[in-house]
């Protein structure tokens, strides 16, 4: 006769899919009629964009565009000029498992841009785009295990363990639109050289079945003015919210990934007459929500009447911690050709970051562009690895951000220090096996008139649960009859016969 298990499920994700990949993609461009030859690449910006995200069955396919701002030094090494250009690009995934109903989040970065001059007119960028997929399906995960009624006694054990869930995998797309104005003891911008956005989060709070997400939009600006003769750079930061409805009235931990998918930036003048930076920002919020439960299961189950036996169904839990931050900084002395009279302009890109079981790195390159004792103009490129020893267990490295750059100028050496942020999440799966039914075997009853209805064991490594199942009798009943504490081991027990 079988038994099945009745379980109580709640409605949860399962992530099918954690991966990356690697594009490598090339555009050339010519320099505009109106600007000067190139005499040596400064830098080069990419901001990626991200269009459209498809899933179908077995497959991932994100679209999107990059946007390439290449700052140069003229052929004569008295003024710097830029040109710009854009590559759209896909990237195809592989998801064993995935289907239409497939939620799919995507984190884009660009790990390495290289700008090589073709003639004086003419540049080719190559880029390395790299994409962070994460693919969820929802299924019903179970929460309580119930051993249906019957008239013979079966003795089961029912273990509690704490898991971490994902009740929730939404994203939601918003626009963020403000004005900034430049402040009046800097140069009147005249033409946007490159500009960059991006979101932090610092905040998310459950409201109802609703999640606030409370953070800043920081911009950095790269721009040309009539009143000098190099680049001049320029941050500006605002408060961002947003409210996305999950269904779901429980959250402990969250994660959010927002990407931008279009961007507009435009200079215009103020009716105080003050030059302003006007911006519309249109971005994907993308979000999940975890939290704490505990799960009960069967583990094991007996008869003393019957021969029973118990079919087995392993089942992953999840452990999920709180976002962790972590600083790798190091002082660092670059190398120039020729004496520096004054550092112009610095631009750091971050190129990769990774954490490992005892090791964090993360890579960055930083341009410089800087005024040499004769007066010409000059620019160096340098690329720094930072690394660190660590202690990260199952860590998963969640976003990685530049902290500082700062360099000055030492005659022939810029001097400085330089910091990156990462931020990492600790997770573990362990699997457990739960019974998942009950087979009782009606034709070969136990003789029960063949066991003492008394008897009397010294415990070695065995459990009470152990020495009930061997000995025909109940955890129950030898507790109620004998003094001990949680440990057996040792003990001189008596184990009564049940039925």
């Amino acid at each position: 006769m079988e038994i099945k298990i009745e379980n109580k499920t709640i409605k949860s994700f399962r992530e099918i899919s954690r991966q990356s990949k690697k594009n490598q993609e090339t555009v050339e461009t010519v320099v505009p009629d109106i600007n000067e030859d190139i005499g040596k690449i400064v830098s080069t910006v990419t901001e990626l964009r991200l269009k459209s995200k498809e899933v179908s069955s077995g497959s991932v396919l994100v679209g999107g565009e990059a946007e390439i701002s290449i700052l140069y030094i003229t052929e004569g090494e008295s003024a710097v000029s830029f040109l710009r250009t854009a590559k759209a690009f896909s990237m195809g995934f592989d998801v064993d498992g995935a289907d239409n109903d497939t939620v799919a989040q995507i984190a884009l970065s660009v790990t390495n841009a290289e700008t090589r001059v073709l003639n004086p007119r003419k540049v080719s960028v190559t880029l390395e785009i790299c994409g962070e997929l994460s693919c969820f399906n929802q299924e019903n995960a179970i929460a309580e295990a119930i051993l249906p009624a019957s008239e013979l006694t079966i003795h089961t054990k029912t273990e509690t363990e704490n898991t971490v869930m994902i009740n929730s995998v939404c994203e939601k797309t918003f626009a963020f639109n403000d004005q900034f104005t430049f402040p009046a003891a800097k140069p009147v911008p005249q033409k946007l050289i490159w500009q960059k956005a991006a979101f932090e989060v610092s905040e998310t709070q459950l409201v109802g079945t609703k999640i606030l997400v409370k953070g800043s939009c920081h911009i950095a600006v790269c721009y040309l003015a009539e009143s000098a003769d190099h680049p001049i750079q320029w941050s500006f930061s605002a408060p961002f919210s947003q409210l996305l409805d999950i269904g779901q009235e429980k959250m402990d931990l969250s994660g959010v990934r927002i990407e931008i998918s279009s961007a507009y930036f435009g200079l215009v003048d103020t009716i105080s007459g003050e030059k302003a930076l006007d911006t519309e920002i249109h971005a994907v919020m993308q979000l999940v929500s975890y939290f704490n439960r505990e799960v009960s299961y069967i583990s094991d189950a007996y008869s003393n009447c019957l021969p029973l036996s118990c079919r087995m169904q392993p089942e992953r839990l999840c452990s999920v911690s709180d976002v962790q931050r972590m600083l790798l900084s190091s002082d660092e002395q670059i190398s120039i050709a020729e004496d520096c009279k004054d550092v112009l302009s610095v631009h750091s890109t971050l190129t990769g970051a990774s954490v490992g079981r005892s090791r964090a790195e993360a890579g960055l390159t930083v341009d410089i562009l800087y005024q040499t004792q004769g007066g010409n103009l000059s620019a160096v490129h340098r690329s720094i690895l930072l690394d660190q020893d660590c202690a990260l267990p199952d860590a998963r490295l969640v976003e990685a951000r530049l902290s500082n750059v700062d360099l000055r100028s030492e005659g022939s050496t810029l001097t400085g220090r330089v910091g990156v942020e990462l931020f990492t999440r600790s997770s573990s799966v362990r699997e457990v096996n739960m019974v998942e039914s009950l087979e009782l075997d009606e034709d070969n009853p136990f003789d029960l008139t063949r066991f003492p209805s008394l008897t009397l064991v010294r415990a070695e490594e065995e459990t009470v649960w152990a020495l009930a199942k061997k000995y025909h009798s109940c955890p129950e009943k030898i507790t109620a009859v004998n003094c001990f504490d949680a440990d057996v081991r040792g003990c001189m027990l008596m184990i009564p016969k049940s039925t």
